[in-house]
């Protein structure tokens, strides 16, 4: 439930209470700071007020200190495709409402170019920062939201504010880069990065099927090299953030390569995945931890 105590000088607001908000929140609060949440959602706004990961439920977005921007940016509907109406929306609500001075950080994965422009947005009476979440929900201790993380900042007063704020008062660490640019492209080729090798495990099991031969045992005599992880082959590439941000990734590189690894992984994903619908040969199902 919330709490009636008295509000400290400095609040911050969590905008978006899904899983990266929701821990985000649950962080914070932890650090004893006072955090207060917004969600579209009632239940989202309602589950983290109960858990006690926030103090109040936000009702606007005056006087707050830091906004903590942690919103989806991928399509309801359709999570391959990227939507940035609504990360807009927040920015053109804190312009209005946001209190002078404020720090803005972008944890939602964002295509480049997007910072500079909520910055234009806020015309720079708030500072804005980009530091993309980095968070697996299956191993919070290690890869929870205390973890190093990559910062761009549209100016250096923002950075310096920046630092302040992720550093010194929630003992996160950073690495600065020269902009938010960087910082933007750096979460998307990632998630590409782990996209196309998924889908190079997908496309080899789809291959051993073919041929009669266990793709398990081969993948696990593969990295007994030092420099090879060779992936599982599961269900399919999903989740949140892998196809959506491989999506932002490749509407990049249409306009600058002929031709496109991702494009190649996302058909071989979309075969793998009628191939586990109809194989052409019985599978071999071996568990295997990699």
């Amino acid at each position: 439930m919330s709490n009636n105590s008295q509000e400290p000088q400095e609040k911050v607001l969590i905008i978006g209470l899904g899983q990266i908000g929701y821990s985000n929140a649950k962080y914070m609060t932890s650090k004893g700071l006072w955090v207060e949440g917004y969600d579209v959602s009632q239940q989202a706004l309602h589950r983290a007020l109960d858990d006690g990961v926030i103090k109040k439920i936000a009702t606007d977005f005056a006087d707050y200190d830091f906004y903590v921007i942690c919103i989806s940016t991928h399509h309801q509907e359709n999570m391959f495709i990227p939507d940035l109406r609504g990360i807009y929306e927040v920015a053109y609500q804190i312009s209005k409402q946001g209190k002078s001075g404020a720090l803005v950080g972008i944890d939602s994965t964002i295509p480049r170019g997007t910072s500079q422009r909520i910055e234009q947005i806020l015309e720079h009476r708030l500072h804005v920062v980009h530091v993309p979440h980095r968070f697996y929900i299956n191993e919070q201790k290690e890869h929870g939201v205390n973890q190093i993380r990559v910062m761009g900042s549209c100016k250096s007063c923002c950075q310096e504010k920046a630092k302040n704020f992720y550093e010194k008062v929630l003992g996160i660490p950073v690495f600065p880069v020269s902009s938010p640019d960087i910082a933007e492209l750096t979460k998307i080729v990632e998630n590409s990065y782990r996209y196309v090798e998924i889908a190079f495990a997908e496309e080899m099991k789809i291959i051993c099927d073919k041929i009669n031969v266990d793709f398990n045992e081969l993948r696990h005599a593969v990295n007994t090299k030092w420099n090879i992880n060779m992936f599982e082959a599961q269900n399919g590439i999903g989740g949140h953030c892998l196809p959506k941000d491989s999506q932002m990734l490749l509407d990049i590189s249409k306009g600058t390569v002929n031709s496109s690894i991702i494009e190649a992984a996302k058909k071989i994903d979309n075969q793998f995945r009628i191939h586990l619908e109809k194989p052409d040969t019985p599978e071999i199902h071996v568990s295997l931890k990699r």
